[in-house]
């Protein structure tokens, strides 16, 4: 169960879970608290602007893939900022685990090599 030390942020749509070939009923992710402080400590001030987009991110990415049993999705706002949700499997819930910005040439790499492809909803 959630701890009130996570913030609920979105399920993952149907249409997602069909494209990355998830069989899971029900998909709902979270984030710590703190995400913001520890973005603003490392120096993630790009991906920091987007803290209240993550809803977005998650619900219409523009890439999508799983690697490692993380699902990553990315999103192209201004920036192109590169999200990845991890299973924490001692408490069964989804969270964000890595959020960044990247660059194009970096996302037209994970296509090719296969790690992520261009996901549309239709």
């Amino acid at each position: 169960m959630p701890t009130d030390k996570l913030v609920f942020l979105a399920e993952l749509n149907t249409s997602l879970k069909t494209f990355l070939n998830i069989q899971s009923q029900r998909i709902s992710v979270y984030r710590s608290k703190g995400l913001l402080t520890h973005l603003l400590k490392r120096k993630h001030y790009k991906a920091a602007k987007y803290i209240d987009s993550l809803s977005e991110i998650i619900t219409n990415p523009d890439y999508a893939g799983i690697r490692d049993e993380q699902i990553e999705l990315i999103k192209c706002f201004n920036d192109n900022i590169f999200l990845s949700i991890k299973l924490d499997k001692t408490k069964g819930i989804y969270y964000v685990s890595t959020i960044f910005d990247v660059n194009q040439a970096k996302i037209d790499y994970y296509c090719k090599s296969g790690r992520l492809k261009k996901f549309s909803k239709s």
